[in-house]
């Protein structure tokens, strides 16, 4: 008689757990130890116990701790803004997708102990030009696209209209208000007034 499956043992942010990939579990490990420790107090060791390898074997895939940290932000992002985008593209009409998205993406990276460390740096005037360069409006123009579905004319708009909502979510994360204290009060805010900006129809929220 065959033994039962046994489900995989989940970990940091319900993720299946570890990857036999070394890589991967490196990755998965950083991910735990950021959220545990944050970003000065995760260290290699700490990385290396949690994945079950050695220093060594991280040496392998990754010269420096900053080079872990950064492909663990990366996944970690990936993976919120496939959670944003299922939550967006429930909504019937452009203003509700591009409402929906940026509460989610202002609530999702605020609330992540791996992704929020990197946007306390916003203020720093470097860091706001390298958010707003073409590699950047090119990487969030993809989560806009879904517009295109909804409002197909607005075609030759979409770069700029990508980068006066990147404008609004960063503003939004920097500068904390009565507008940013719920969901609520975002939602009221992005359509009074980020909806008018990017030249869309307002809705009755849909």
């Amino acid at each position: 008689m065959a033994e039962p499956m046994q489900r995989p043992r989940r970990v940091a942010w319900g993720t299946l757990g570890p990857p036999r990939d070394p890589r991967a579990r490196i990755i998965e490990a950083a991910s735990h130890c950021l959220t545990t420790f944050g970003v000065e107090r995760t260290s290699l060791t700490a990385i290396a116990n949690q994945a079950g390898v050695s220093r060594q074997t991280i040496y392998k895939y990754f010269p420096t701790k900053e080079e872990i940290v950064i492909e663990a932000v990366r996944q970690e992002a990936a993976e919120a803004s496939e959670r944003m985008m299922a939550v967006a593209q429930k909504r019937s009409t452009a203003a509700g997708f591009v409402v929906e998205l940026c509460v989610a993406a202002h609530f999702e990276f605020k609330h992540n102990p791996v992704i929020w460390p990197f946007f306390t740096e916003l203020d720093r005037v470097d860091i706001r030009k390298r958010l707003l360069d073409s590699e950047t409006i090119d990487m969030v123009k993809h989560f806009l696209e879904p517009i295109l579905s909804y409002l197909p004319e607005k075609a030759p708009y979409l770069n700029e209209m990508t980068e006066t909502f990147l404008r609004f979510h960063l503003s939004l994360l920097t500068y904390n208000s009565t507008v940013t204290e719920t969901k609520s009060a975002l939602r009221g805010y992005l359509r009074r007034v980020l909806v008018p900006a990017l030249g869309l129809p307002a809705d009755d929220r849909g």
